[in-house]
């Protein structure tokens, strides 16, 4: 699951572990951000980035996720970067183990 914006006017409970924090004006409507901060690291620009500003964002490891017309949220997953870090650091590629899924008729 990755970072969401949602209305503020809406009383939900996020998925355990993770937080809300308000983000202002979004297309017109009050919202807040919805992420897991152990895994997330969230960017909100509030006005048009530019193309450097962008592309910075990109090789730093974020993702646009969402954007309004004016507004834009970049996401970076923890864990990818982390991953990325270690595999420039040794030249290895490191994939988390694979789990094993097995499924029981009732």
């Amino acid at each position: 699951m990755k970072p969401f914006l949602r209305p503020t006017s809406r009383a939900r409970l996020a998925p355990v572990g993770w937080t809300s924090e308000p983000a202002g004006q979004w297309a017109g409507r009050e919202v807040e951000v919805v992420y897991d901060p152990r895994q997330h690291q969230v960017v909100l620009c509030r006005n048009d980035p530019g193309d450097r500003t962008r592309a910075e964002l990109a090789g730093a490891g974020y993702r646009r996720c969402a954007s309004d017309g004016t507004q834009e949220m970049w996401v970076r997953d923890r864990s990818v970067e982390a991953a990325a870090a270690l595999e420039r650091e040794t030249g290895q590629q490191h994939r988390p183990p694979a789990v094993a899924m097995e499924g029981r008729g009732l």
